[in-house]
């Protein structure tokens, strides 16, 4: 009895068509896990990229923060440059030294007189009138460490002169020393290279006051009182706590003029 290969073939080629349909099955599922592992990498990246930009937003400067920024920049080159003006009164001055004294110099003192600045004298701190005119001649001829020694602090100013010095960079502290020598750069910038005279003394029980008037290079003058104390046997100027914050607002006022244009 013959058997009929029929069925056989059948059975072959369904087992065939299952085996090519796993096979697809199988492929279609690498495909598919591979594609989740891309979209899964993806997912990460984007998530890392998003903590990166808070990160970043996070570091970035306010713009008050900007604010101060511009500020102490412009700060330190006013600064800075105060301090090369009187290095170079400095300079000029030592070069008419070596000169040697003009003909017919007069030595007439400040009160009284009305004197251009060339012609004003180191007189010493003997007197309130001496010790002015000594600070005068101190800040026209850039002679900080005089100009330093003739200064008095009250409690506050001293305070706010410390707070002040402290807030400048390293490299500044430097080269300015101390408190006093800077707040002696700020004071000698108000002095104008004109001329002076004293006009008179009014002494009470704790300070002196001395009344002068100042004339800048163009003729404009402005009448000031000065306060000096006795210590021992100097007169000093008399530095108050509204001289050092004046002195603080003029460091930080070009802030708006430092900042870029947008």
């Amino acid at each position: 009895m013959r058997t009929n290969p029929w069925p056989w073939v059948t059975i072959a080629a369904l087992a065939l068509a299952a085996a090519a349909m796993l096979g697809r099955q199988r492929q279609t599922a690498v495909g598919l896990r591979a594609e989740i592992a891309g979209q899964r990498a993806l997912v990460r990246e984007h998530t890392r990229l998003q903590a990166e930009n808070q990160r970043l937003a996070a570091t970035q400067a306010t713009p008050a923060e900007l604010d101060t920024l511009f500020a102490d920049r412009a700060a330190v080159a006013q600064l800075q440059a105060e301090l090369d003006s009187l290095r170079h009164r400095a300079t000029e001055s030592a070069a008419r030294l070596e000169k040697g004294p003009e003909q017919a110099a007069p030595t007439l003192p400040l009160t009284g007189n009305v004197l251009a600045h060339p012609l004003w004298k180191n007189r010493g701190a003997a007197t309130p009138a001496a010790a002015l005119e000594t600070a005068l001649w101190a800040s026209a001829g850039g002679d900080i460490e005089a100009l330093a020694s003739l200064l008095a602090f009250e409690p506050d100013a001293q305070a706010e002169a410390l707070a002040l010095y402290a807030q400048l960079p390293e490299k500044l502290r430097q080269e300015f020393v101390s408190p006093e020598r800077l707040v002696a750069v700020l004071s000698a910038k108000d002095v104008p290279l004109g001329s002076a005279t004293i006009l008179g003394e009014y002494p009470s029980a704790v300070d002196t006051i001395v009344s002068a008037k100042i004339f800048d290079a163009e003729g404009q003058q402005k009448r000031l009182l000065f306060s000096l104390r006795a210590e021992g046997d100097r007169w000093r100027l008399v530095v108050p706590e509204n001289a050092v914050k004046r002195y603080a607002a003029w460091l930080h006022a070009p802030a708006a003029a430092a900042k870029p244009a947008d």
